[in-house]
């Protein structure tokens, strides 16, 4: 597993906003999605708070994505929002001095892997191919 699980809940909410293109209760994502409500919404709570995604309150209140987030969303703004960018900066087995000078003994396959999931949290949710198809269990 790459992401943790909150990471995971976060990723397939926003994914769930870019399908619907509106305001959306906690608990209509989270029954798309297949997460406790409550773990939900405090995930919601923390991307809103980031400005990752947007939210109202009020009746006619929930969690969407403005034409911005919309158009721009990366799954690297979920991860870092959830997860922080240290992930990718630091040793993966926490040797304080792990660089390219003084390598850990895994420091090159874990930078390769790095590279990769470089690649991956550029993508953008919006731009996903065959989003409205996803099944999540």
């Amino acid at each position: 597993m790459i992401f943790s699980q909150s990471c995971q809940y976060a990723i397939k909410s926003c994914i769930y906003l870019s399908i619907k293109k509106e305001k959306t209760d906690v608990s209509e994502i989270a029954k798309f999605i297949n997460t406790p409500i409550p773990f939900t919404s405090k995930i919601l709570q923390k991307l809103a708070k980031e400005n990752v995604i947007s939210s109202a309150k009020g009746r006619q209140g929930g969690f969407y994505l403005n034409q911005y987030q919309y158009e721009n969303l990366t799954i690297k703004d979920i991860y870092y929002s959830i997860e922080g960018e240290r992930v990718l900066k630091d040793c993966v087995l926490g040797i304080k001095k792990c660089n390219n000078d003084q390598p850990c003994p895994i420091h090159n396959l874990a930078a390769s892997i790095k590279h990769q999931l470089k690649h991956i949290l550029l993508q953008k949710i919006s731009e996903l191919k065959d989003i409205g198809k996803i099944e999540f269990n």
